[in-house]
């Protein structure tokens, strides 16, 4: 199927004439959506994959999860009618938009917000890093009729200047919740579509209820307070299990403690010690949903030494205790 004419896309590696990856992105890309395209990144180039997933007929996800064996250097020029919504869940990455010359920089746990207009992005990409996103995609000229689809509520109210292409926001442990639920849905054809556009519509809803409160914080405090308390949220995901205490966090973000705790739940909605238990109880549960394990090992796996207070916690979380919520989910 041809490409629709107000769609266009090219994407070159900048150090290899042809390209593996680039001309099959470029093909996933150009195509007229199917239900479900995904891309395995070819072996000589890295490793991991990239999926376009059709929603509906105006909304679609784009997730990649991958990391290359050496430096790339890419370049990507697109035009279409969408207006994205990106969320990056991996290493930062970074590029420079080509006809202003500004450079930006998307960092683990940060969203984005940009437009339609048409751009010609430069990016870099160092080996080893692990790229991990997901970008809503909506195109604004197929929304139904006039009634505006509440994605597009929260993207286009976010859009809120013309002279401002990109928009940087914070992804609150609720959102990153909900990432992690689409980047692990392993429903297929008209299930995953439907679980899908359900998970787009409570992304949706939870950044309604915490832009007032996470962002607006977010508005107040400077930069290198932001930088640090990201900082901290990066130490604190990479090792759950042996989390440093408040003091140790402190001094190796260089944020006093009573920043990191006020500027911490400001920012994520949840304090220091909380959001490890929620990150704790999460990865808990995909171990108990994914596999055979039994319940105290997993426990004890996800940073849980009393299985009491786990099965409180969890409880408390998910509305029934661990051993009749997976004996019933079995």
């Amino acid at each position: 199927m041809n490409v629709h004419k107000s769609n266009w896309y090219e994407i070159k590696n900048l150090q290899i004439t042809s390209c593996p990856l680039t001309n099959g992105l470029n093909d996933l890309y150009r195509e007229q959506p199917a239900q479900l395209q995904r891309l395995q990144v070819p072996e000589q180039i890295g490793q991991g994959y990239w999926e376009r997933i059709r929603v509906n007929s105006f909304l679609e996800l784009l997730i990649c999860d991958m990391s290359f064996h050496k430096y790339t250097q890419m370049s990507s020029r697109e035009q279409d009618n969408s207006i994205k919504w990106s969320f990056c869940l991996g290493d930062s990455v970074d590029w420079r938009e080509e006809a202003s010359g500004r450079t930006y920089e998307l960092k683990a746990g940060e969203m984005s917000v940009f437009g339609h207009k048409p751009t010609l992005a430069l990016g870099q990409y160092h080996a080893g890093s692990h790229i991990q996103g997901i970008t809503v995609k909506m195109d604004s000229s197929r929304l139904p009729g006039d009634q505006l689809h509440p994605v597009s509520q929260v993207v286009m109210g976010s859009m809120d200047s013309a002279d401002k292409p990109f928009l940087k926001h914070l992804v609150t442990p609720a959102m990153k919740r909900i990432l992690i639920d689409i980047m692990r849905c392993d429903y297929e054809e008209k299930l995953k579509r439907i679980y899908l556009e359900g998970k787009v519509l409570e992304l949706t809803a939870v950044c309604m209820h915490e832009s007032k409160k996470g962002l607006s914080a977010f508005s107040k405090m400077s930069q290198p307070d932001i930088d640090s308390l990201l900082l901290a949220k990066e130490i604190l995901d990479r090792d759950l299990l042996s989390a440093p205490s408040l003091s140790q966090l402190s001094r190796q973000i260089c944020l006093n403690e009573f920043k990191l705790k006020k500027g911490f739940k400001q920012l994520f909605g949840l304090s220091v010690h909380a959001y490890i238990i929620e990150c704790r109880l999460e990865a808990a549960y995909h171990l108990l949903e994914t596999t055979r394990m039994n319940i105290t090992t997993a426990a004890s796996m996800c940073g849980f030494n009393n299985p009491s207070y786990f099965a409180e916690k969890f409880r408390q979380k998910y509305g029934a205790a661990p051993s009749h919520y997976f004996r019933n989910l079995r």
